[in-house]
């Protein structure tokens, strides 16, 4: 065990190092040193490094990829949500020596951030699900958060792999900020919308005849060509576990770099359904009252704020649809319209209460009303305890509960608060 400290610790300090067996060493920069460890330990390790990125799904198509590529490879993946400048060391560091596939999920709020992490990373392949408004406030443009994912396709080697939405309207911008073709990268195209991406024989993965089932779990025909194992076009019928129709996307995205490891489009289809979601990503959680509680709270953005809602849309039940939307961070100028979608998204979905929480979450609220939802299914709220007390005592057996906001808005607290 080995401690880094950025400076000399004090007695206690290191008597408990000695008693733990652990030793301290002490250097100018933790970050830095941290960074240097990856860097090293990468270039002793075989793995094939895939890293993802992208404005929306990036984790949940890390966890869907991991479970594919792990049905066939000693494969390790970034953990959690440790995605940024150390979390993506940590995920590097923490490979076993005998790790076949490296899955390093990449998150940033800046230009150069992704670029950092590719220099120790190095990553083989590199997935962009796609390029949304998160970090419009720091980076001013979507054409700026474009030049940031697309760092991730300027790291790639010659002879690697670029996986690109099809489906995304930056998809050209970050190929050609990505010089692929030029540096002789791959391009992989996918697509969840069930257009057909691409020119005939190039490689794609798509879905077609797209259908969610009551839970709003979907189904769709997986379809493939040009690659090892399907060279002429294939399909097979998919399902998967996670809901929402938004993780067709997020599940062609992860089946490309399956198929492009080697995998059978059979064997790529049957790990999918078996995928499970991420903590605080529309996690399935019942209430003591009986009522499913689809536990969305760790991050939300104005695309996945619809998606979660047209999921909850999805959904059968005889009970209550209810929404607990809170406000969502760093989105700059588009902070007004964006939560004024959500608000018209909720009242798309026809929710039955719609609990707004916090002080943007007003616009949900307004969005929601201008859409049509009745002013009297509309509550605001200032707080997660606000929002609890809002819902404590009222949910019945068959009620239907969303859950989601920006992380710093703390409704874990919400969905802890109604299980109880």
């Amino acid at each position: 065990m080995l401690a880094l400290a950025g400076r000399v610790p004090d007695e206690r300090t290191r008597e408990v190092a000695r008693k733990a067996g652990a030793g301290i060493i002490v250097v100018d920069d933790v970050a830095e040193s941290i960074t240097a460890l990856a860097s090293a330990w990468r270039s002793m390790i075989s793995a094939t490094v895939v890293a993802i990125t992208g404005s929306v799904g990036k984790t949940t198509t890390k966890s869907l990829t991991r479970q594919i590529l792990s049905s066939h490879f000693k494969t390790c993946a970034t953990k959690g949500n440790f995605n940024n400048e150390l979390g993506a060391p940590y995920t590097v560091l923490s490979a076993d020596s005998d790790c076949e596939m490296l899955i390093v999920e990449m998150g940033m709020d800046d230009l150069g951030q992704i670029a950092h992490i590719c220099s120790f990373a190095r990553p083989d392949m590199g997935l962009i699900n796609n390029v949304g408004v998160s970090h419009l406030e720091r980076l001013g443009t979507r054409e700026n958060i474009a030049r940031a994912k697309a760092e991730l396709f300027e790291a790639l080697p010659e002879g690697g792999k670029a996986f690109v939405n099809n489906a995304d309207d930056m998809a050209d911008f970050v190929c050609e900020l990505g010089r692929l073709d030029e540096r002789g990268v791959e391009t992989i195209l996918f697509d969840g919308t069930g257009a057909v991406p691409g020119a005939a024989g190039a490689r794609a993965v798509w879905a077609k005849d797209i259908s969610v089932d009551d839970e709003g779990r979907p189904h769709f025909t997986l379809c493939a060509r040009g690659f090892d194992s399907c060279s002429d076009e294939q399909s097979v019928p998919c399902a998967l576990g996670l809901r929402g129709i938004h993780n067709v996307s997020n599940a062609c995205g992860a089946a490309a770099i399956g198929l492009a490891c080697g995998l059978s489009l059979e064997s790529v289809a049957c790990a999918l359904a078996d995928a499970e979601p991420e903590a605080g990503r529309q996690e399935v959680k019942r209430a003591s009252s009986g009522a499913v509680v689809f536990d969305d709270s760790y991050n939300a953005s104005p695309a996945s704020m619809v998606a979660s809602l047209s999921m909850l849309a999805s959904y059968k039940t005889s009970g209550r649809k209810i929404a607990v939307l809170g406000d969502m961070g760093e989105l700059g100028s588009a902070s007004l319209e964006g939560h004024e979608a959500a608000g018209r998204a909720a009242a798309q979905a026809d929710v039955d209460k719609l609990v707004c929480v916090g002080e943007l979450s007003g616009s949900i609220a307004e969005g929601a009303r201008d859409a049509g939802l009745p002013e009297d299914r509309i509550a605001c709220v200032p707080d997660a305890s606000a929002a609890i007390l809002e819902l404590q005592g009222t949910l019945g057996r068959a009620d239907v509960v969303l859950v989601k906001a920006s992380h710093y808005m703390h409704l874990d607290r919400v969905v802890e608060g109604i299980l109880e």
